[in-house]
C-alpha cells in the first residue's frame, strides 16, 4: 500500500480553509439576516471570501508540490504509527 503524504496535506489543507471560509459566510449570513447588509453587499463579500479562500487553497497545495515528504525511521506509513521494536 502506497501513502502519498503530499496529497493527504493538499487535501488536509483543502478541507480545513474551506471550513474556515464557509464559517465566515454563516456569520456573514447572519449579518445579512439581521439586516445589517443588503444582499447586494452580501454578495459582494461573499464572492470576495470565496475568491481569497480557493487562492489560498491553490497558494498552499502548490508549494506542496515543491516539497519531499520522507517518514521517519521506525515509521510505519500503512499503519499511520511508530513502530517499536520491543524484544520479549
Amino acid at each position: 500500500m502506497t501513502f502519498d503524504i503530499g496529497n493527504f496535506l493538499g487535501g488536509f489543507v483543502q478541507k480545513a480553509i474551506k471550513r474556515l471560509f464557509l464559517s465566515f459566510i454563516i456569520i456573514l449570513e447572519d449579518f445579512r439576516d439581521d439586516g445589517r447588509m443588503s444582499d447586494e453587499e452580501f454578495q459582494r463579500i461573499r464572492k470576495r471570501i470565496l475568491d481569497s479562500g480557493n487562492d489560498v487553497i491553490r497558494d498552499i497545495v502548490g508549494e506542496l508540490q515543491n516539497f519531499d515528504f520522507i517518514f521517519k525511521e521506525g515509521y510505519n506509513k500503512e499503519t499511520n504509527s511508530k513502530e517499536t521494536n520491543s524484544k520479549e
